[in-house]
């Protein structure tokens, strides 16, 4: 079955109780993963359940892994939850046969499965099969506009009983970058700024919040990685460390950037520096644009699959102490190669 966008998000709240199967993609990760626990949040509140993650290379080795999960049954009656993260088709031939399975003998699976993936064409053999399947979802998502971005921070802030003025609302939807899940930790940023403020947030607040940002630091230390500047990067580097910056901080915002590189490859039309978000302004774009030279889409590609790697493994048991290490060596590796 296939959804669209807000019709994505309605079945994400109340999803069809035949389908056990989803595949949820877009454009922004922070969206897909947003939707994606939330389903996974409804389907726990169905009952006792149990959340697992497998992944993708090692399924695509060992498929049985996959089917052994599907059909486990828990002896304490828990319902089994699968996420899994793919990188577009790699394993449409596998997930072709789970999905035959629940098909033709639903009663063998006592597992739900929810994929996350980047965006996939329509012509994607993945994407198809989701759509096509009564048994599945395929929730096609969409990155957040700028209406989207300020209901969300409205209803999130009144959650947190802080008021905001007009005005300083959309400064802060202005400054915020263009990935959900960073725009995510600014909001809990600017809640945390505002507890026991007193007021309602102000334009001097936003700014000032943005000003000690430590944040801009580390993505000023992106910006000399990418750019090549070996000695300028390895400085700012040990700013952002010793400001106490998580390495997940730190490959977010290789993250945003290399996405901002490859969303300005794909617009057309002049001024394509303010299309972006957060935008590159016209002073900017002279560095931007050699950057982007020297990061042609391959690379940048390979770049991104490497941030994901880093990130899974950090999220593993006792992974958290090689996310720093890894990142430090990637980090000055980006800088000699763009040097």
């Amino acid at each position: 079955m296939k959804y669209q966008g807000k019709a994505a998000e309605t079945f994400a709240r109340s999803p069809d109780p035949e389908i056990s199967f989803a595949l949820v993609f877009g454009e922004d990760e922070g969206v897909v993963g947003d939707l994606a626990d939330q389903l996974i949040s409804v389907w726990q509140n169905d009952g006792p359940s149990a959340l697992v993650t497998l992944d993708e290379d090692s399924v695509k080795s060992e498929p049985a892994i996959l089917f052994d999960a599907l059909e486990a049954q828990s002896l304490l009656g828990e319902t089994t939850i699968l996420r899994i993260r793919t990188k577009g088709d790699k394993l449409t031939a596998v997930f072709a046969d789970a999905v035959k399975m629940a098909e033709q003998a639903p009663g063998r699976l006592s597992a739900r499965l929810v994929i996350m993936s980047r965006p996939l064409k329509a012509a994607s053999k993945l994407r198809k099969l989701f759509e096509a399947s009564a048994r599945t979802a395929s929730l096609h998502v969409f990155s957040d506009t700028h209406a989207d971005l300020q209901n969300r921070i409205r209803g999130f802030l009144e959650d947190h009983q802080v008021e905001i003025t007009p005005e300083a609302l959309t400064a802060f939807v202005a400054f915020l970058p263009g990935h959900r899940g960073l725009a995510n930790a600014e909001m809990e940023k600017l809640a945390l700024y505002a507890h026991d403020l007193g007021r309602p947030i102000a334009v001097q607040d936003i700014r000032a919040l943005c000003e000690e940002n430590a944040d801009e630091n580390a993505r000023l230390a992106v910006m000399k990685a990418l750019s090549g500047d070996v000695a300028g990067a390895q400085a700012e580097l040990d700013r952002v460390i010793d400001a106490g910056l998580s390495a997940i901080g730190l490959l977010r915002q290789f993250e945003m950037e290399a996405s901002r590189m490859l969303t300005a490859r794909s617009l057309g039309g002049g001024n394509v520096g303010m299309k972006l978000k957060p935008p590159v302004w016209q002073s900017e774009w002279p560095a931007f644009e050699a950057r982007m030279k020297k990061w042609p889409m391959p690379r940048l590609l390979r770049l991104l699959e490497r941030i994901h790697d880093i990130e899974r493994d950090a999220k593993r048991p006792g992974g958290a102490g090689t996310a720093d290490a890894q990142t430090r060596t990637l980090f000055m590796a980006l800088a000699k190669a763009a040097a």
